[in-house]
């Protein structure tokens, strides 16, 4: 039986929050990532793709990588 389509940009669909394996949308996995402080995977899917060396999911995490891209993408060290 084929997985439902989601727009969720989660890699990770083993994960049990991942929208593909239940019926509640994003509502559990952003509910997890507000009570730990973190922004869920697919903001930082928003800013860079390969998100393999990232460990920080925090909101400061994201700002830091965010700020980093931009340069990046404009040049700047």
């Amino acid at each position: 039986m084929e997985k439902r389509k989601h727009f969720c940009t989660c890699r990770d669909i083993e994960c049990k929050l991942n929208p593909i394996n239940h019926d509640q949308g994003c509502d559990l996995c952003v509910q997890k990532n507000l009570k730990q402080g973190e922004i869920p995977g697919c903001f930082f899917h928003l800013v860079k793709d390969d998100l393999s060396g990232i460990e920080d999911f925090s909101i400061n995490g994201f700002v830091k990588l965010y700020l980093k891209e931009l340069a990046s993408k404009e040049g700047q060290p």
